[in-house]
């Protein structure tokens, strides 16, 4: 990897300077690589007052795109203001969308690929701009550059005269800086340190993407419940590999427990229904693992039967039953009942790879499932009967949709 660090260049008197929140050689700096790459398709995520929206739409070729999103409707120095208000009182606003009170998430689809040129500029605190860069980076072509600003935002509030303690952990975008991978990384000369950065996105961005998913073990600031996080979930199970998926889910998992009334929960938990059918039958469990969980539900008493709910994290188990009295013996394989805050039942997907009773296997490839998806094997059963159920499941990294 290269870094070069750029000594900033004059800007012009008709660049804007106002309510841009950058100094003027990092207003160079984002002016350097608009002119010399000439973008077709740009992106601009947190766009506060819309000071740089005003100069990105005065730099960029009038046939280029530019997108520009920001997750807050109203400007956030003056709520009378909307956010990129300055940009709307310009003329000059060809090819130009923007997208005020939308995360980058809600409108990806709209935006489409083949982007060459994103700023990504918002919160600074974890997780906040790693959450934006991974959505982005699926779309990115090879080649494209990213400009983060506030890469050292925490630092520079230290240097400065009116330090808050909280600033201390504004150190998102600097983390996601160091931890990206590219053969060529640009920032600013300073005499203290550099607040802004860009690098190319090439294939080893790509590649090396696990070490990014890495830092959002670190400890976060603030847990975005605004934000649809279970949306981000999917995206990442269809757009990474299954490794990257699970470390994000666990940070999700982990981060939920550190915010009083966060009750975000994903669960790594496979799930098999008992019922033997007929006259009040049941089910006695002769074995169990303690790491297994066997419940006799109210809900899944009737008058024929008394059924028996399974739940295990376990991703191999073995159970040995009873059944007690003649019937018919229905097992259901699903996935963890989880559902939305409208109480919208999620599909969280299960992979069952063997299930084996007394011995036989019962599917001969592997079965995905999810909760009201459930996959259900019937047999005749007597009083009496043993029944050794083997199971081998696996989290299936993406969701199931009917």
């Amino acid at each position: 990897m290269t870094e070069v660090e750029l000594i900033a260049g004059d800007i012009s008197s008709k660049d804007n300077t106002i309510n841009v929140e950058m100094s003027k050689g990092e207003i160079w700096f984002l002016k350097y690589f608009l002119k010399k790459y000439n973008p077709k398709k740009i992106v601009e995520v947190g766009i506060s007052a819309g000071g740089n929206t005003v100069n990105l739409l005065h730099w960029k070729n009038p046939d280029a795109q530019l997108f520009s999103i920001d997750v807050s409707t109203q400007w956030y120095q003056d709520s009378s203001k909307l956010s990129g208000w300055m940009a709307d009182e310009l003329d000059v606003k060809d090819n130009w969308k923007i997208y005020r009170g939308y995360d980058y998430l809600d409108v990806y689809n709209e935006i489409g690929d083949d982007i060459d040129f994103i700023i990504i500029d918002t919160v600074h605190f974890m997780p906040g701009e790693f959450l934006t860069f991974l959505t982005a980076l699926p779309q990115l072509k090879d080649g494209c550059i990213v400009v983060f600003h506030d890469i050292h935002l925490n630092i520079v509030r230290i240097l400065g005269d009116n330090f808050k303690k909280v600033d201390i952990a504004a150190h998102c975008t600097g983390l996601l800086f160091g931890g990206v991978s590219s053969n060529m990384k640009w920032s600013l000369k300073s005499d203290d340190i550099s607040n802004i950065g860009a690098f190319v996105v090439d294939s080893s961005t790509r590649r090396n993407i696990k070490d990014v998913f890495h830092i959002l073990c670190s400890a976060w600031q603030m847990f975005p419940n605004e934000l649809n996080l279970k949306g981000y979930l999917e995206y990442i199970s269809d757009n990474y590999p299954l490794e990257c998926y699970n470390i994000f889910k666990t940070c999700l998992n982990a981060h939920s427990n550190y915010f009083n009334g966060n009750d975000f929960k994903v669960s790594n938990m496979a799930r098999v229904d008992i019922i033997n059918k007929n006259n009040k039958n049941t089910i006695e469990i002769l074995n169990n693992s303690d790491r297994v969980d066997v419940i006799y539900p109210e809900w899944l008493k009737t008058d024929e039967s008394i059924g028996a709910v399974i739940k295990t994290k376990e991703k191999t188990f073995d159970l040995k039953f009873k059944c007690i009295n003649d019937g018919l013996l229905e097992i259901i394989f699903r996935g963890p009942n989880i559902s939305d805050e409208s109480n919208n039942r999620i599909p969280f997907c299960v992979d069952f790879d063997v299930i084996k009773i007394n011995n036989n296997d019962i599917i001969k490839n592997k079965l995905t499932v999810w909760h009201d998806n459930p996959y259900s094997f019937k047999k005749e059963c007597y009083d009496g009967e043993i029944i050794n159920l083997h199971v081998e499941w696996s989290y299936f990294k993406q969701r199931l949709f009917e």
